[in-house]
């Protein structure tokens, strides 16, 4: 009577076969939930920068000229008038020190306040920079030019156009970049020249 089993070679041959057939459906299986993350974050991500900019694109559409609440604008911050509610109001977009990107509503008595009071709106976090740059008429040539400020002090107007710069840090060590150009359909933006 012959004794019928396996060898320990051939246990180990087995076994290492079985070893390496999990590891490749494990990595397979791996790398197939990674992309399925980076998908879901890049649509979620998508998806966010589109309602940030849909929102600051219909408020900035729609503010209008009022003498009690000018439109200000730097580098990082923009404020102009709005009509919320039925109310004229003040919004403003920046980004916070946590570097979130931020919208603040004031109502009218808010925003003659020193300090900065009122609703704010934690829009997008995750953001590594903002750029605001502002589309006057320069009347010495005709041309339309860009700048980084329009300070309430200089202008009485609206400016053409605002264009706007976001840089996204993503959870994957990416950064995306945003940007966008809004046309402001009652903007007056004329550089005032001195005559000497």
């Amino acid at each position: 009577m012959t004794k019928k089993g396996f060898t320990l070679i051939e246990i180990l041959i087995s076994g290492s076969i079985i070893f390496l057939v999990a590891i490749a459906v494990y990595s397979v299986f791996a790398s197939g939930v990674n992309i399925w993350q980076r998908a879901n974050e890049t649509r979620s991500y998508e998806r966010r920068v589109r309602l940030v900019s849909e929102k600051l694109s219909r408020e900035l559409r729609n503010t209008f000229k009022f003498s009690n609440i000018p439109f200000e604008g730097t580098e990082d911050f923009i404020a102009f008038a709005a009509l919320v509610e039925n109310e004229v109001g003040r919004i403003s977009y920046f980004l916070n020190e946590e570097n979130i990107f931020c919208r603040r509503y004031q109502t009218y008595p808010e925003s003659f306040q020193e300090e900065e009071i009122g609703e704010v709106d934690k829009l997008s976090p995750e953001v590594s920079q903002l750029n605001f740059s502002y589309c006057y008429l320069d009347n010495a040539t005709g041309d339309y030019k860009w700048k980084d400020k329009w300070l309430k002090e200089e202008q009485d107007s609206i400016p053409q156009a605002v264009n706007i710069e976001l840089v996204f840090k993503r959870k994957f060590g990416q950064e995306s970049k945003f940007t966008k150009t809004i046309f402001i359909p009652i903007g007056t933006g004329e550089q005032k020249i001195e005559l000497k």
